[in-house]
């Protein structure tokens, strides 16, 4: 007969054909990552050591992140360009080819459907690199008018990060010394060894880093190897994205600091929406009104004070450093005024920081 024990939950999480595996989930296996999640309906690698092992390692050295949970939306054909505005309010009238922008995507309602990196890789060629989102479904929706003449498609691209203050050091020896003049948010297609990449500028730690988008699923294996052999002499770790890192650079997670029922003003993000330009797209009367009524609740960044969260969070649950679960934010009187949408404790600042949504006038002077 089951009964329920006061003992810390040990979950696991069973993989299957159900739940897509990225080029490099054998590689990450290999390489010891102890948990993974999903995203985007695929494994998703979270951390291999500590979180705070996998921090140290990012802001002192160099690491590897399979992140090929950022799928691609892929747009071709005449209209690509067009069509790429559309699904975005920030302008990309100056987008010039192998630029990219970080760029929300919203609804008609002027909600964020996600926040990708865009990729301009030809005149009429883009890709959005999609946070965790079905961007593919919702853009499919607003073609199916038929007024553009486009090809829409997940491409085969699975992207790594290399991250942290070596990256260069270690992505220079792979690809030459071209990566020297690679501008930040600018990309270049190239190769290694007949496996054909997009390098990109960009990343999701605040440190200097890379993105490795593979063009070839089945030279997963080889890719990741091949950066781990160029990195060991600089020390280089597998890791997941450090949430740790992200907090402290000032980086949002889509579902996490922000969803479809929140909008671009509401997380301060008002120089990625040009309500100006002549272009059109989704949500652009909605965003007007938003803008000309105000906005009633504002995301912050936060100090929670007290011991390190970590030492509340059974780490038997999650593993240290990062709550999974929202908290209250409360007035003075004790009153429930909002929600902390992420929080961790940071080992380089001793402190706990996060972000919380609170009502607009408590949000006044940014605190």
């Amino acid at each position: 007969m089951a009964k329920p024990t006061n003992s810390p939950p040990k979950p696991h999480l069973g993989f299957g054909t159900r739940v897509r595996k990225s080029p490099f989930f054998e590689s990450t296996l290999r390489w010891g990552c102890k948990e993974y999640t999903t995203y985007n309906h695929m494994f998703f690698p979270v951390y291999y050591n500590t979180p705070e092992d996998d921090y140290w390692s990012l802001v002192n050295d160099v690491t590897l992140w399979d992140v090929a949970v950022e799928r691609q939306v892929e747009i071709t054909g005449p209209d690509a360009t067009k069509f790429t505005q559309m699904l975005t309010p920030r302008n990309l009238s100056d987008c010039q080819v192998t630029q990219c922008k970080y760029v929300l995507n919203t609804n008609y309602d002027g909600g964020i459907l996600s926040d990708p990196i865009l990729l301009r890789l030809g005149e009429n060629h883009w890709w959005y690199s999609i946070s965790d989102s079905d961007l593919l479904l919702w853009a499919m929706g607003v073609a199916g008018n038929g007024k553009y003449d486009i090809n829409l498609c997940e491409p085969d691209v699975s992207p790594l990060q290399v991250q942290g203050p070596k990256s260069k050091n270690v992505m220079v020896d792979l690809f030459g010394s071209w990566i020297n003049d690679l501008k930040y948010y600018w990309c270049k297609e190239t190769e290694i060894d007949e496996i054909p990449v997009v390098i990109s500028r960009t990343g999701w730690s605040g440190e200097v880093g890379y993105e490795v988008y593979l063009r070839d699923g089945k030279r997963g294996a080889d890719l990741y190897e091949k950066i781990m052999a160029a990195g060991e002499s600089y020390k280089i770790a597998p890791t997941g994205p450090s949430q740790i890192r992200r907090v402290e650079a000032g980086i949002f997670s889509y579902f996490q600091d922000m969803c479809v029922t929140d909008n671009p003003f509401e997380i301060g993000m008002d120089r990625l929406v040009d309500l100006e330009m002549e272009a059109d797209f989704c949500g652009k009367e909605a965003l007007k009104k938003i803008k000309q009524d105000g906005i009633k609740r504002k995301l912050v960044g936060i100090e929670i004070l007290g011991d390190s969260i970590t030492s509340i969070v059974p780490p038997t649950y999650t593993p240290g450093y990062f709550v999974p679960d929202h908290w209250p934010v409360e007035n003075e009187e004790g009153d429930e005024i909002g929600h902390v949408t992420s929080k961790c404790f940071s080992p380089r600042l001793e402190k706990n920081i996060g972000y919380a949504f609170i009502p607009i006038d408590y949000a006044k002077n940014d605190t």
